[in-house]
């Protein structure tokens, strides 16, 4: 039998929480002396705490987990972890989300702080020929997600290449499809070069599109060396000059990965990567 601090402590509840617990019933102590008014634990208690606190971290009301548990503590160790798994994954989520958005605001920040000065990055206006490719295209939930999508759809790539004999030609590229800004529902399309003979003969495989990536007589391109994440301000400049120079976007933003692959075949992302960043453009008027 422990005291309440004791169990307490084993716990990691406060005593006030404890108390607070026996009052709505949730977990009555096992013995409460009628002299004194202390309250005593069992260790088969914990079982019960434990399962009261996590669906407490759930967000259920504890209305709700007393109901759920009820006297005996019925929920199961199945369904408990069903419904933590779920938790977990939300809030992985949610991280990803808020680090996407701590990206973009350390983007816009660095952005006001250059203005007035010239641009970090060095922009060249060149001549992008065409380009045959086989690729494959998915709608991206949310912005927080595209690197997880553009490393599955890249291994796959891969593998469908593999299958078919395929030789793929650096360097990859990613091509976003966006008419306008938005972080939902975004259209992203990962190529791999092959010769230009393959489209005229290509592999029956419905995963893969083969298509020729169309020439681009001008083009604002940048190189930036840096992690995949921290792209978002070379982005920027590159859009800022384009538009201070009188120009529009004509085509697909394109992401060519010039060291090579971004991930390795356990999926680790490149540990240097250096990335091309290709965007097709028209003078306005």
């Amino acid at each position: 039998m422990f005291k309440i601090g004791e169990f307490s402590r084993l716990g990691q509840v406060s005593v006030r929480m404890l108390r607070h617990y026996d009052q709505l019933g949730l977990l009555k102590p096992s013995q409460t002396d009628k002299f004194t008014g202390y309250r005593y634990y069992t260790l088969d208690q914990l079982s019960r705490l434990h399962r009261i606190i996590a669906l407490k971290e759930l967000g259920i009301a504890l209305e709700e987990i007393a109901r759920l548990l009820g006297k005996q503590g019925e929920l199961s160790t199945e369904r408990l972890r069903g419904m933590l798994a779920l938790r977990q994954a939300e809030i992985a989520q949610e991280l990803r989300q808020k680090q996407t958005q701590l990206v973009a605001v350390e983007a816009r920040l660095q952005q006001i702080e250059q203005e007035g000065q010239p641009s970090p990055y060095e922009i060249v206006i060149k001549s992008v020929p065409a380009q045959a490719v086989a690729s494959m295209r998915q709608t991206v939930p949310h912005i927080s997600q595209m690197g997880y999508y553009c490393e599955t759809m890249f291994r796959e790539l891969y593998e469908i290449f593999n299958q078919n004999g395929l030789t793929p030609l650096q360097p990859e590229i990613t091509r976003y499809h966006l008419e306008e800004y938005r972080e939902t529902d975004l259209e992203v399309e990962t190529a791999l070069g092959v010769q230009s003979k393959t489209l005229r003969q290509p592999p029956t495989d419905d995963r893969l599109t083969f298509h020729e990536l169309p020439a681009s007589e001008l083009t604002a391109a940048l190189i930036f060396e840096g992690p995949y994440h921290e792209m978002t301000p070379a982005v920027l400049a590159l859009l800022k000059y384009v538009g201070t120079h009188q120009h529009t976007p004509a085509g697909p933003l394109r992401e060519l990965h010039l060291s090579g692959p971004a991930h390795d075949a356990e999926g680790r992302e490149h540990p240097n990567p250096i990335t091309e960043l290709q965007l097709p453009i028209r003078r306005i008027g």
